[in-house]
């Protein structure tokens, strides 16, 4: 456990985080988010994140049975966006997932830009490695 409490969240900073602009509608997020291969897009760019529009709020959408090829993403995003700070501990990162509920969390530097997002799996991966290696020394 003791790698995992030492890490800082950038080391699992997904880099190059997946944005979408606000005025693509929900298809177009949702396709975009098959084609990259992640649960969660920033909204905007890497300097003006307006937002996070994750798998969660599409399936809400879906089950509300609005229109996917009208809504956009800025009418579904969460626009209060809980991130983390370059030099965060990890354990803050998965604090912060936990205490807000979130699966996905934009990682900026001192600049406020967006550099990766991390995600609930990131975190687990570092923290599981630790506990076997753990298990093995005892």
């Amino acid at each position: 456990m003791s790698h995992y409490l030492q890490a800082k969240v950038e080391s699992l900073a997904r880099q190059g985080a997946v944005f979408v602009g606000h005025d693509e509608t929900l298809r177009n997020v949702a396709r975009t988010m098959w084609m990259g291969s992640v649960g969660a897009l920033v909204v905007g760019d890497e300097h003006h994140p307006l937002g996070v529009i994750s798998e969660r709020d599409l399936v809400a959408k879906v089950g509300q049975g609005v229109d996917l090829d009208t809504m956009t993403a800025e009418e579904a995003m969460t626009r209060d966006v809980v991130s983390a700070r370059v030099g965060d501990p990890l354990y803050d990162a998965a604090y912060q997932m936990l205490d807000g509920v979130i699966r996905h969390l934009p990682v900026v530097d001192d600049n406020g830009r967006v550099i990766g997002v991390v995600s609930v799996r990131d975190l687990l991966r570092p923290l599981l490695l630790d506990a076997v290696e753990g298990a093995e020394r005892a």
